[in-house]
């Protein structure tokens, strides 16, 4: 090419760029993967923490409900306790009229010496008796109601205090969960498109490798053999499962129990329940509802459970039930719905079998 030739062309493309015709990426590849990198971490990391802090508003919301049972309970008593006083403060003051009246014990027994002969002597002092021992009786039965009372308006008390406390703690933990969503729908709406794109393909292809690994050392484990035979699912377990597969496709929503949406403990809570068994609410609990199990003894219907600290049950935040060859079933996060995927280990905590007895 001559040089005259190479700088028309020169000219024609200083030209065409001038003119703004579109570059190939707004933003350069290398650096779009570097920043959909560090999306991913940061809206993984978001997600953890809401799990937990649901889990968290989850254990405060339960233990609101049991509080509030509680001060109803403690209401009925009282209520009861202050017609039982009632009572008695009536029946009292009938006895101490009727005592004073008669001139009180000395002229009861003044009556009894008047009388005639030994056996009415007699007769007159276990009427006296009985007299006096009822006026005991309903003392005490008056003090045994008043102190029944009093114990009632300190559970009712101590009740009314817990709920107030328990209302507060819900409120903030809710504040919470809520905080954590929207730092996370504000991260990915600050990202342009392409950033999103190549975050959302970066996580599949993370899951995809994370699924290789946990089939791996399942079957890595399996063909060592584990501590148990293996056996078909228990008619309790099969009954959660089936429970479970029935509310396939439904949302996650952070708090809920059923019955058209979900978190991962009250997915896990409503199929135990479905079958008869009650487990907690929260997943940090459903790790003590039964026997841990080996890697290599899951069965179906066992619970399997992550952490952001493997030696510390409380940090619990995720649960799903195991569905067999490798996959779960479970109620992941916000935006997603119920459904079965393929195990992970990332986190893994370990697993348990609900309604088995531990023996000793």
């Amino acid at each position: 090419m001559s040089r005259p030739t190479r700088v028309a062309v020169a000219l024609v493309l200083g030209g065409l760029l001038a003119s703004g015709l579109p570059a190939a990426s707004a933003t350069p590849i290398g650096d779009a993967k570097q920043q959909a990198a560090a999306l991913r971490v940061k809206v993984d990391a978001l997600r953890r923490q809401a799990e937990l802090a649901t889990e968290q508003f989850d254990a405060a919301y339960a233990e609101l409900g049991n509080a509030v049972t509680a001060h109803l309970t403690a209401q009925r008593d009282l209520q009861r306790a202050q017609q039982a006083t009632g009572v008695s403060d009536d029946i009292a003051s009938r006895r101490v009229r009727a005592l004073y009246m008669a001139g009180g014990p000395p002229a009861l027994y003044a009556q009894v010496l008047d009388s005639g002969s030994i056996a009415e002597v007699a007769q007159r002092i276990t009427q006296v008796k009985m007299v006096l021992g009822g006026d005991q009786r309903a003392t005490a039965t008056a003090d045994h109601a008043l102190a029944g009372r009093q114990d009632a308006e300190q559970r009712l008390a101590a009740a009314a205090a817990a709920s107030t406390r328990l209302q507060t703690a819900v409120s903030a933990r809710a504040d919470r969960v809520r905080a954590l969503l929207a730092q996370t729908d504000a991260l990915l709406a600050a990202a342009d498109q392409q950033v999103r794109d190549l975050a959302d393909q970066q996580r599949r292809a993370a899951e995809a490798a994370s699924a290789a690994r946990a089939a791996a050392t399942l079957a890595r484990a399996q063909s060592l053999g584990g501590d148990l035979p293996a056996v078909a699912a228990s008619p309790l377990a099969a009954a959660a499962l089936a429970f479970a597969q029935s509310q396939l496709g439904k949302p996650y929503v952070w708090g809920a129990t059923g019955p058209g949406s979900y978190d991962c403990s009250g997915l896990t809570m409503s199929a135990y329940a479905a079958a008869g068994l009650r487990l907690p609410r929260v997943a940090a609990d459903q790790w003590y509802s039964g026997p841990q199990v080996a890697l290599a003894d899951l069965q179906p219907g066992d619970l399997m459970f992550w952490a952001d600290d493997l030696s510390n049950p409380a940090t619990i935040h995720h649960v799903a039930l195991y569905v067999g060859e490798g996959l779960m079933l479970a109620a992941p996060h916000t935006g997603d719905v119920v459904k079965i995927q393929p195990i992970y280990l990332d986190g893994y905590m370990g697993a348990v079998r609900p309604g088995v007895v531990i023996s000793g």
